[in-house]
């Protein structure tokens, strides 16, 4: 049987393995948010290694994720009938990935680091995203 990791398993794989390295004391903020009808998710994260989980439904859904550190990685999942997302990076490696599904849905993305990955899939009647990425 094969197993195949994918590219958001070998980006995360890669994150994990960065973080790993010297003998130094590593920080990690890992948080999961699940909203079912509820106000709009702010967070920010400033460790070295940040994970971010965020799954929201409703009528009308907002995450806003910030990460300053080494490496982020954010993952966004909404189903409402309004949906927006924004994530922003700076980090050496940063992932994010914002999956909308409603009447309409609307994202940016804005990444500062060496690798950065950003992925949107949406399913609504109007659709609006922006990725920026930018290198040092």
């Amino acid at each position: 049987m094969k197993h195949h990791l994918g590219c958001a398993g070998a980006v995360l794989l890669a994150l994990c393995s960065v973080g790993a390295g010297s003998a130094g004391a590593q920080t990690a903020d890992i948080k999961t948010i699940v909203s079912v009808g509820g106000p709009p998710v702010v967070l920010n994260q400033n460790s070295q290694l940040n994970m971010a989980g965020v799954f929201m439904i409703g009528g009308s859904t907002s995450a806003t994720v910030t990460q300053n550190g080494t490496n982020n990685a954010t993952g966004v999942l909404q189903f409402g009938g309004t949906n927006s997302a924004s994530i922003g990076q700076a980090g050496t490696n940063n992932f994010a990935f914002v999956g909308q599904t409603g009447q309409s849905a609307t994202s940016l993305i804005s990444q500062l680091g060496a690798m950065n990955a950003g992925t949107v899939a949406q399913f609504g009647t109007v659709n609006n995203s922006t990725i920026v990425q930018t290198g040092p």
